[in-house]
C-alpha cells in the first residue's frame, strides 16, 4: 500500500476520532457533567485481513486511543467506549464490495452477509443500538461491544 492510502485511513480512521473526542473532552471538562464518548472501531482492529492494512492499522490505533481515553477522562466522569461492527452495508461495504467478497469465498451474497453465529445479517440499525447503549452506559469505561452477528476470529480477548 501506498504512504498515500495509509495516510488517509489515518488521518481518518485515527485522526477523526483523536481530535473529535479531545474536543467533545474539552467542552465535558467545562460543563463539568461528564459525558460519553463512543468511537468507531472495527473488526480488522483484532482480526486483520488481507489487504486492509491501512484500515486496520488505523481502527486498532483508534481502539488503543480509545483505552487511553477511558484511563485520562474517567476521573472527569467521562465514559469512553468502543463500538465493533462487522460486515454491514455502508459507504465502503458497498453492494459491489459484497458481490466480490462472496465470489471470492464461493458463497451467495445473502449467505455472506449471515456468515456469522448467528445466521442473521447485522444492520446499521443494530449498530446504531450498540452506540446508544454505550452512550447512556454511566458505569461503563473502556469497553468493546462487537456487533457481528458472532464472528468467532474477531472476538475480543
Amino acid at each position: 500500500m501506498s504512504d498515500e492510502v495509509f495516510r488517509k485511513s489515518m488521518d481518518l480512521n485515527f485522526w477523526g476520532h483523536q481530535l473529535m473526542s479531545r474536543e467533545a473532552a474539552k467542552v465535558m471538562r467545562k460543563q463539568n457533567t461528564g459525558g460519553a464518548i463512543v468511537f468507531n472501531i472495527s473488526k480488522q482492529a483484532v482480526n486483520p485481513g488481507a489487504e486492509f492494512a491501512p484500515y486496520g492499522t488505523a481502527k486498532a490505533a483508534a481502539l488503543a486511543l480509545m483505552r487511553h481515553s477511558a484511563i485520562e477522562y474517567g476521573p472527569m466522569g467521562v465514559t469512553c467506549n468502543a463500538v465493533n461492527a462487522d460486515r454491514i452495508r455502508t459507504g465502503l461495504m458497498t453492494d459491489a464490495m459484497v458481490e466480490e467478497r462472496s465470489r471470492a469465498r464461493g458463497v451467495t451474497p445473502h449467505d455472506y452477509m449471515r456468515g456469522n453465529l448467528l445466521g442473521r445479517e447485522v444492520t446499521g440499525e443494530d449498530v446504531a443500538e450498540a452506540f446508544l447503549h454505550l452512550a447512556k452506559a454511566r458505569a461503563t469505561t473502556g469497553a468493546v461491544i462487537t456487533v457481528d452477528g458472532g464472528n468467532v476470529a474477531a472476538m475480543m480477548r
